[in-house]
């Protein structure tokens, strides 16, 4: 069928394509389909709305190019990497009646606000921005097994990066600043107190008891109408429908995230792993863009190793500052 969308709320599954923060209000014919349960997309027109060439592959590969945008998706599977930087759709990209089809909503959620940088909804200009550490008190996170704490780590590295964020100017606070218990809602209970204009929450990862998987990855909150990067089944629940206050960040979460996670891989060399959605507590009433950030496995030896240096917690500070200086440029603002 064929849709003509306006501006506004009502277009919230695909209207976002045609960059209309931009200028005045304008219309875009795209072709949809309900192609397993869900509103696609045809290829054809995002290639036309983003500008990009297009090339199937025989591993059902889809490279969408341009002379600055590099996006690969591939055939029933979730899986996409937009400009370097990992990520999983909504939906398996599909092949039906002849044509590739991306599921709606990323292409309004995802390919949108990264490609165009259109939507961003955060208040500007970026003065105030909350570190929060994770864990705390009693709640000591995960282990390595050389002892280090991730509590201790996250508050550690929350103050190498407070202090690079305050000689640039921000005012910069911590949700905790000692060994203190606190709850996963009070976190951004007071982001809102302080007025926040951005939201950073640091931890440290484990997937023990295997101690293979190493790297980073930066998640952000899952819109309304998607599944979770975890989610293992292709049923949307009445949950996935809930709309929470962060989401009305959904684009700035995206880019945030975006920026991060390609510093944190550029500037410390940590294994790729990506940009995910999740509706964890400490975004979902957020009243700014946030995003939580996981720095390294202290279940994984050779990240331990990393971790454990003083040298390299200042390079991951680094590397959040260099996302946050870096979404800041990207939204023009």
């Amino acid at each position: 069928m064929k849709h003509r969308l306006p501006l506004g709320w009502m277009s919230v599954w695909i209207a976002c394509v045609i960059g209309a923060w931009a200028g005045p209000a304008q219309s875009l014919v795209l072709t949809t389909r309900h192609v397993y349960g869900r509103e696609y997309v045809a290829m054809g027109d995002v290639m036309r709305v983003f500008g990009l060439r297009g090339q199937v592959n025989r591993d059902r590969t889809v490279m969408l190019t341009s002379s600055q945008v590099r996006v690969r998706l591939t055939v029933d599977s979730r899986e996409a990497e937009v400009q370097g930087v990992k990520y999983w759709l909504s939906a398996p990209l599909a092949l039906h009646s002849h044509q590739v089809w991306v599921p709606a909503i990323d292409v309004v959620k995802t390919l949108d606000p990264l490609l165009r940088r259109t939507g961003l909804a955060a208040a500007w200009p970026l003065r105030t921005i909350v570190i929060d550490p994770g864990h705390g008190g009693p709640d000591q996170g995960t282990h390595a097994r050389n002892g280090l704490s991730e509590k201790v780590l996250t508050l550690d590295l929350a103050k190498r990066l407070q202090v690079l964020l305050t000689q640039r100017g921000y005012r910069v606070l911590l949700t905790r600043n000692d060994d203190r218990e606190m709850s996963l809602d009070s976190r951004s209970a007071f982001a809102r107190a302080q007025k926040s204009d951005l939201f950073v929450s640091l931890h440290f990862n484990s997937s023990a008891p295997s101690a293979e998987p190493r790297g980073t990855e930066t998640f952000c909150l899952t819109p309304a109408g998607a599944q979770s990067t975890s989610t293992k089944g292709s049923t949307l629940s009445v949950a996935d429908f809930v709309s929470f206050s962060g989401n009305r960040f959904d684009n700035d979460n995206v880019v945030l995230a975006h920026c991060i996670q390609q510093g944190l891989v550029g500037r410390t060399g940590a294994v790729e792993r990506g940009v995910k959605r999740a509706r964890f507590e400490v975004l979902k009433d957020l009243t700014c863009p946030g995003v939580l950030v996981e720095c390294g496995f202290l279940s994984n030896a050779s990240d331990v190793r990393l971790i454990s240096q003083s040298t390299h917690r200042d390079r991951l500070a680094m590397a959040v500052l260099a996302g946050i200086e870096t979404y800041k440029k990207a939204a023009n603002r």
